[in-house]
């Protein structure tokens, strides 16, 4: 399992405001792409009653990456240790390639594992200097910011690096985990 250190924070103005804002500061963009991800958990799961932190860590990720000259498909799963304000510890993943995402939904529900939900996000890669974040539009609902561990920075670091930037963004959690906001639009549905 790939161990690896992100923070993902919640964006509190429009993409197209915080574009604005990005290419004031020299940001560039330099790649976009989809990433469509269905979330599998074991029907033997009442979702309604396990804490929703331990219902994250028994799902299966089913991922379709679209970019604009290949797709990848895998099946995704994504380890998390949380501490008891629900900050992420540690956090590695294990992916498997597959042909095909039908029959990978397919072979999960012939294995007792049911759709839990689906998340649509668009991603926008901008970059300046050594600086790289990741802006992600989810589910036409949500804008989040993900900075990722790319030169073995610590997430003190990350959070200074990404303070430093001067965006409209909730400093309150930097740890936002986007599934349980869709889980709870899900759960409301």
């Amino acid at each position: 399992m790939k161990l690896e250190q992100e923070i993902t924070v919640l964006v509190t103005c429009t993409y197209s405001e915080l574009d604005e804002l990005l290419k004031k500061q020299n940001f560039v963009r330099q790649e976009e792409y989809d990433v469509i991800d269905i979330y599998m958990v074991p029907v033997s799961i009442n979702v309604n009653s396990i804490p929703r932190l331990e219902l994250l860590q028994n799902c299966v990720i089913i991922r379709t990456i679209q970019e604009k000259t290949k797709t990848l498909n895998m099946l995704l799963y994504k380890y998390k240790e949380y501490a008891s304000n629900g900050d992420i510890l540690k956090q590695g993943k294990v992916k498997c390639h597959i042909k095909d995402t039908t029959e990978a939904k397919l072979f999960m529900e012939a294995i007792c594992y049911k759709k839990l939900l689906d998340i649509n996000d668009h991603c926008i890669v901008y970059k300046k200097d050594n600086i790289e974040i990741c802006v992600q539009l989810v589910n036409q609902k949500y804008i989040f910011i993900e900075l990722e561990d790319k030169e073995n920075a610590d997430i003190t670091m990350m959070k200074k690096v990404l303070n430093s930037l001067d965006l409209p963004i909730k400093k309150d959690n930097y740890f936002v985990k986007k599934v349980l906001l869709v889980l709870d639009d899900v759960m409301q549905n």
